[in-house]
């Protein structure tokens, strides 16, 4: 798993790629929250997330909750796809 963070002038754009697990989500929430503040905007890539377990959905959920409209989603790879059509999101 990597992540790549990078601020601009509304907020930080961020893109996710390998594995998104309970073994990476501990890290993915410290690098955000060293990263992002609430008022910020989070755009998230997805397009190379080659997994999403449960811990990785709950992440994008709580972000979803933290930051509303503020949170993007964009390039959802088949693995995120499948992971929201499992949970019906």
């Amino acid at each position: 798993m990597s992540i790549e963070l990078q601020r601009m002038a509304d907020g930080v754009q961020g893109h996710f790629s390998g594995a998104v697990t309970i073994y990476e989500v501990s890290e993915i929430q410290r690098q955000l929250s060293e990263s992002c503040t609430k008022e910020d905007a989070l755009i998230l890539n997805l397009a190379d997330v080659t997994e999403l377990d449960t811990a990785g959905l709950q992440l994008l959920m709580a972000l979803r909750q933290h930051l509303g409209p503020k949170l993007v989603l964009q390039q959802h790879s088949q693995a995120v796809i499948e992971m929201l059509a499992l949970y019906r999101l």
